[in-house]
């Protein structure tokens, strides 16, 4: 009797533990089949085309097709650039997007790393394969390559975007200032849509050549200027009080920003509008302005 009790207690235990490794194996697969569905990808892009000594920046991106519902990405490593070097970075960001395709709301999920680099010789520079571990799993980007060419030497090119509708200027008060005789840097946007936020701004200033202040612009509001046939609202969105502290060339590095759009549809699907928070979107918009050369002097 003892024996069959036990005989049917071992079938039991297997059984059950049998059903705790199909349960378990179909989690697995379940997850993994979650993963494939919504794969991130791990590109890098850059210029195809560069003049020595200018800045321009490189940047990692990791994509999901949808936002998963958690993300962890680790160990971003970049091998050496040679013939490059690193002004900045790397600076970290990330954005969702919202986008109608065939009917279906896609809510598409970036994180991006920028680094700002300045070519320091003519010529082919390779930039190596980078990896990153994403959700536990290591990721490649793909080689590249830039093209840098002599200062002015920029091929045109072929492609010809349209103006945009958003950019930005920075102004100073004087390009021959005196050491330690404050110059005012003014940086304004323009734009023809309305501009919800700013984000991601970096600018190279050096400590080493100036001392920095900023200057209060609470207050401070949007005013309309005509400008290249088309009327622009425009506001001042950085203002500093620069004091050069040494005599000679002094960079005041190019300004990258991110600007989130408001670009209103005329779509009346009311499931769509839900996502695009009813008649607009938001929509980022990278933009860049030159940077300014000083001389100071004695």
């Amino acid at each position: 009797m003892m024996d069959k009790l036990s005989v049917h207690a071992k079938k039991t235990f297997l059984s059950q533990r049998l059903i705790a490794w199909v349960c378990c194996l179909c989690a697995i697969g379940t997850a993994a089949k979650a993963y494939a569905n919504n794969d991130p990808t791990f590109t890098v892009s850059a210029p195809e085309n560069i003049e020595i000594n200018k800045q321009f920046r490189l940047t990692f991106i990791v994509s999901f097709p949808e936002k998963p519902a958690t993300v962890e990405i680790q160990n971003l490593a970049v091998p050496e650039l040679k013939g490059l070097k690193v002004l900045l970075g790397p600076t970290k960001s990330s954005a969702t997007n919202v986008e109608k395709v065939d009917g279906e709301i896609n809510r598409k999920y970036q994180e991006s790393y920028t680094y700002v680099l300045q070519a320091l010789q003519v010529g082919r520079c390779s930039i190596p394969s980078a990896s990153i571990v994403v959700n536990g799993h290591q990721l490649h980007s793909q080689q590249l390559a830039v093209n840098v060419v002599p200062d002015g030497k920029l091929p045109p090119s072929s492609d010809p975007q349209p103006k945009p509708d958003v950019f930005m200027t920075m102004n100073v008060s004087e390009r021959s200032p005196r050491i330690n005789e404050p110059v005012v840097l003014e940086c304004k946007l323009y734009t023809t849509s309305l501009a919800d936020s700013l984000a991601n701004m970096e600018q190279l200033i050096s400590s080493d050549d100036f001392k920095i202040e900023p200057i209060d612009l609470r207050g401070s509001a949007w005013q309309i200027e005509h400008r290249n046939g088309k009327n622009y609202q425009v506001a001042v969105f950085r203002k500093l009080l620069l004091y050069p502290l040494r005599a000679g060339e002094l960079r005041i590095g190019d300004l990258y920003m991110d600007v989130y759009i408001r670009r209103y549809n005329l779509s009346s699907d009311p499931f769509e509008a839900f996502f695009e928070d009813g008649n607009h979107q938001f929509v980022k918009q990278r933009v860049n302005c030159q940077g300014i050369t000083l001389h100071a002097h004695e």
